[in-house]
């Protein structure tokens, strides 16, 4: 059910919180079922008031279109002509100009320690890191910056600002936080050249493009998401929460589970040296966006399922996709069933997660991408049978396709970390968001979670997460993430606009009230058998099925909370041998051992003629 892990997966999940709209409530929201528990509501990270939403978001999609059309095309051609080693030169020196600014503002707060630290860090980096093109303040002497502004310092004098503002070119803010900045002009030496101000901060700007246009690309309300990003990390900054790791290393399902970020593409750039194609099959309200890299020569194809709601250029989705072009496939991707994406473009009346449905149309992409493919790339290209592999539910759907179809349909198979039974799944999932339900500290857990998320945006498999995460902050973190996948979910599948009253309707909504309360109900309206439905959602029933492909593999941990130990024992006694195995690293946070990828790149890789 993997979406995507942090830096890009939380962080765009936390963004995905949106705010409140000053719409008026549509009449769709009265048919939202009740939550089952309503005091999930009291989990959701609260955003800033928007009276000008309309206006906003205007501002935001020209800020949007002028990043498609000038600065990502400029970013990539400066990221070529520049090493990033000098790129991070400039930087440096950038942040060392910000001394006055950060001085001043300690100053003003009474924060005597912080001017202290920050006039400690400008000698050193001035004079040791060479007129602050390095950072051994940081690196090698360990002394943290003290970053302060003039919206901070007006927020602890007592100006809480209430308002949500965007404007072009400036981005996110509020009217106390737009004055500070004009403040800080003032302070701040580069002002004094406004042509190498504009220069440092497109440098700067550089460094986040390639975040940036993902963002865009795979989240459903992206404005939203800037919203609540740009609440928290003022909130948590005004409010110097200085995120502490734990006594000593935790290591438990969940913390392992957020290692599934370092799982990434080779090659930064993997997403854009492939292309993005459409096909309509017959039935669908409309074309279906497809990612696509092609071999230079004819190749089997293989088909690439997303995680739970994600996105076809979504960080696994491309790392996966990488490995089996790697290998010498044509590669395809499309969204996940649940994801946006799919939702709008699917026959009318769709509700994601009944296998027999998503099954049934993702057979029918894929028989169309192969009929496109064979007539635009011509005779030959597309050799020998398709393979199909998945991660998460998309490994769940990769089991489905096996097992519903005729055996040696396909060349490879491979379902990484999949449920056995969705239902279970999806009631640790719901768990994982309540884990800190009911604690006096809430606030606290939930402040320390999202600081310690945004410490760790640029964590690494070298660099680990500094500083590390609880047990309870990583449950927190992956159910709020999820939580976020079926609030997009839900409105795209019901058609409902976004408003005050849809997202509070919403966010108190389970995975357990989605598919009890709003899926099961539409399914049992059209005549589906109650026995069919609760049967579709274990793999158990496919078991003469998926006994019958001799070319399906599997990867699995020992301590997934996606599995029961039942669920465990119940795949490793069936397929044995065909199982990628390791003890820990729950899921996902394995993928990105070098040995468990040697094993899954031995485990698609086409069988020679």
């Amino acid at each position: 059910m993997q979406k995507n892990m942090i830096p890009v997966m939380l962080t765009v999940a936390l963004w995905g919180a949106g705010g409140c709209s000053t719409f008026s409530e549509p009449d769709e929201a009265v048919n939202l079922p009740e939550p089952s528990v309503p005091a999930d509501a009291k989990l959701m990270p609260s955003s800033l008031a928007d009276p000008l939403e309309p206006v906003n978001r205007v501002a935001f999609a020209i800020d949007e279109s002028l990043f498609h059309w000038v600065l990502d095309p400029a970013s990539r051609g400066y990221q070529a002509l520049l090493p990033e080693f000098a790129r991070t030169g400039v930087r440096n020196f950038r942040e060392n100009l910000f001394y006055p600014v950060r001085l001043g503002n300690n100053v003003l707060q009474g924060n005597l320690g912080g001017a202290g630290r920050e006039t400690q860090r400008f000698l050193l980096n001035t004079t040791v890191g060479g007129l602050g093109f390095s950072d051994p303040a940081t690196t090698r002497y360990n002394i943290e910056s003290s970053d302060e502004d003039l919206g901070q310092t007006l927020g602890v004098w007592g100006w809480n600002h209430r308002y949500y503002l965007y404007m072009p070119v400036a981005g996110a803010g509020s009217t106390r936080d737009y004055l500070g900045r004009v403040g800080d002009v003032f302070m701040d030496p580069a002002s004094f050249t406004p042509e190498g101000k504009a220069g440092l901060e497109f440098n700067t700007q550089s460094f986040d493009a390639r975040s940036l246009r993902q963002i865009l690309l795979t989240e459903y309300d992206a404005y939203s998401l800037k919203k609540l990003f740009y609440t928290q990390e003022r909130a948590l900054a005004q409010a110097n929460v200085r995120p502490e790791a734990p006594a000593e290393k935790v290591d438990t399902a969940t913390t392992q589970t957020l290692e599934a970020m370092f799982w990434q593409p080779k090659d930064p750039d993997f997403d854009i040296r492939g292309a993005t194609s459409r096909v309509h099959p017959a039935g669908f309200r409309k074309a279906v966006p497809y990612s696509f890299w092609a071999q230079k020569g004819p190749a089997p194809i293989a088909f690439v399922l997303p995680g739970l709601g994600g996105h076809r250029s979504s960080t696994r989705a491309l790392a996966l996709a990488e490995m089996a072009h790697s290998e010498g496939y044509h590669v395809v991707c499309f969204s996940n069933n649940l994801n946006w994406e799919f939702i709008q473009a699917a026959p009318a009346g769709y509700l994601p997660g009944y296998a027999k449905d998503d099954i049934q149309y993702i057979k029918e992409l894929h028989s169309a991408v192969i009929l496109q493919l064979n007539a635009t790339l011509g005779a030959g290209r597309l050799v020998g049978k398709p393979a199909v592999m998945g991660f998460s539910m998309g490994g769940w759907y990769t089991l489905h396709l096996c097992a519903s179809s005729p055996a040696d349909t396909y060349s490879k198979a491979l379902s990484i970390n999949p449920p056995l039974d969705l239902t279970n799944g999806l009631k640790a999932l719901d768990s994982l968001y309540r884990a800190p339900a009911g604690l006096d500290d809430l606030n606290t857990v939930q402040a320390s979670a999202l600081a310690k998320l945004m410490a760790n945006q640029n964590a690494t498999a070298e660099t680990g997460f500094q500083p590390g995460f609880t047990d309870l902050e990583a449950s927190y973190l992956i159910g709020l993430s999820y939580r976020f996948t079926l609030r997009n979910t839900i409105i795209n599948g019901l058609g409902l606009k976004r408003s005050r009253g849809v997202y509070s309707r919403v966010d108190p909504l389970s995975y357990q009230d989605y598919f009890d309360q709003i899926l099961r109900p539409r399914l049992l309206a059209r005549g589906e058998v109650a026995a069919d439905i609760d049967a579709s959602v274990n793999l158990r029933t496919r078991e003469a099925g998926l006994m019958t492909e001799p070319n399906l593999k599997l990867v699995l941990t020992g301590n997934d909370f996606l599995l029961t130990a039942e669920d465990l024992a119940w795949f490793r006694e069936r397929f044995g041998d065909r199982v990628i195995y390791t003890e820990k690293g729950s899921h996902m946070g394995q993928l990105w051992w070098p040995e468990v990828k040697k094993k899954m790149a031995e485990a698609i890789r086409p069988t020679q003629p």
